[in-house]
């Protein structure tokens, strides 16, 4: 009896474990990463990651190229001389977390919440961008549908970068 009392213990620790992992997410780290992949690092090794590519599209310009895997919900802009990353994106995938606990899907308030108020926003017809250039992150927030008033996309670059990396047309 002693034996089975011990098993059921530990696989209720391992159970516990798990469950708070999953509860914690992927990190996303404004200004340094998000998951595995870190601002800095060459996009092939993304490449050789996540596999075949979706697109890799020229960026206004002409200086980074953009890569998205939408399986995957997971973007990367790198330098197109360099090849090093210089933004990641995710998107609608709310397993990825900062350590503030802003994830996709939460709501625009609990991103000031959690961040203060922003450095600026980019207003587009579809949604609105609350950038914290300063730390390196920003959160696309739709304007309608399913994630009205929702974060629907994390971006994560250097510190101060974002108008260099996020050209307006």
């Amino acid at each position: 009896m002693r034996p089975l009392i011990g098993m059921t213990l530990a696989l209720l620790v391992i159970a516990a474990l798990v469950t708070t992992a999953a509860a914690q997410g992927t990190p996303v780290v404004p200004g340094e990463s998000v998951g595995d992949f870190h601002l800095g690092a060459d996009v092939s090794t993304i490449v050789t990651a996540l596999g075949p590519l979706h697109s890799e599209d020229d960026l206004p310009g002409d200086t980074l190229d953009g890569y998205y895997w939408p399986l995957k919900r997971i973007g990367a802009i790198a330098d197109k001389t360099s090849h090093k990353v210089v933004a990641l994106a995710i998107s609608l995938d709310d397993s990825y977390r900062t350590s503030k606990g802003v994830a996709v899907g939460t709501e625009m308030d609990a991103v000031r919440a959690a961040y203060g108020t922003e450095d600026e926003t980019a207003d587009h017809q579809d949604d609105e961008t609350l950038i914290y250039n300063k730390l390196g992150v920003a959160f696309v927030i739709d304007k309608s549908g399913a994630l009205g008033s929702h974060v629907s996309v994390i971006f994560v670059f250097d510190s101060g970068r974002y108008h260099d990396i996020f050209v307006e047309q």
